[in-house]
């Protein structure tokens, strides 16, 4: 028999204890106060300060020990050991137990979860679209994943009572749910994530002295993602590689068909451009989910 798609989790493992598991904790605890929540943390002083900060009731240094008797288990870690920790989760947890994750990349992940026959039926893989340059559960918070788009990308052996479940978590803590394949999720996410976070690095490591002295507000907005952990990036980066290449092309195209505007010293052609591009961010951030 398995757990009630309405009923709230009685237990929950996070792995990994950042910004985003930490977050995902803090989110459950305000919509679900009784929930038991348990953090894979092998640093004991961490434990100890996560667990008096309210994050967690407890953790354990073992994915073993964690996920006995949970009900959902979170995987929060780098993307390049995330499908590793799925495995590990399945193995030692309920037979009914949803496992989800956050990671931002998807192909690599879910082909290598499929690849495992128990894992493939407790896993639906979830990307929530909320975060922040910072990371470490420092800058947790319990409203981080309001309102935003948290996508799923389920494989074709996903039984549909997981998937539900998985969305009725997801929504509990705040998200609104999209579901698409997870090529699909990668191709999108190399457009409005992979490749505007390079690009934010790639103008701050332009900048020159004396110039640097001289950055506004532009310059802050536009490299304030460059700020985020290189080891993460790293990696997102490594799995996520063709979809990140091909809209690299497809940038340095636009690139070069705009250096040909300005180039061109037809001021008319330049001003429609940036009214275009004006236009598309209003109507981008103004999308209804």
């Amino acid at each position: 028999m398995t757990r009630s798609q309405t009923t709230a989790p009685r237990r929950v493992a996070i792995l990994g204890v950042g910004l985003l598991g930490g977050s995902v904790a803090l989110s459950i605890r305000r919509q679900h106060p009784d929930v038991q929540l348990i953090g894979l943390v092998r640093d004991r002083s961490k434990g100890d300060a996560l667990v008096a900060r309210g994050l967690i009731d407890d953790f354990a240094d073992s994915v073993a020990n964690v996920c006995r008797d949970c009900d959902v288990v979170v995987v929060a870690t780098p993307v390049d050991r995330l499908a590793d920790f799925v495995i590990q989760a399945a193995k030692h947890s309920p037979s009914d137990c949803l496992i989800t994750d956050v990671g931002s990349t998807k192909v690599e992940i879910v082909a290598t979860v499929a690849a495992d026959s128990l894992a493939r039926l407790k896993f639906v893989a979830a990307h929530p679209i909320a975060g922040s340059e910072k990371s470490g559960a420092d800058f947790a918070t319990a409203t981080l994943f309001d309102g935003k788009p948290v996508v799923l990308t389920p494989d074709t052996a996903t039984p549909a009572d997981l998937l539900q479940r998985a969305t009725d978590f997801w929504t509990s803590v705040g998200g609104q749910t999209v579901v698409m394949s997870a090529s699909e999720h990668d191709v999108h996410l190399a457009s409005t994530s992979h490749v505007p976070h390079l690009v934010s690095a790639l103008v701050a490591r332009m900048v020159q002295q004396p110039a640097g002295q001289l950055v506004g507000s532009g310059w802050r907005d536009i490299t304030r993602v460059a700020a985020g952990d290189p080891e993460m990036w790293t990696a997102i980066c490594a799995a996520n590689r063709n979809a990140i290449l091909s809209e690299m092309e497809r940038f340095a195209e636009h690139f070069d068909a705009l250096k040909t505007i300005v180039a061109s010293d037809d001021d008319d052609a330049l001003h429609q451009w940036l009214a275009q591009a004006k236009e598309t961010k209003l109507e981008v951030e103004n999308l209804e989910f």
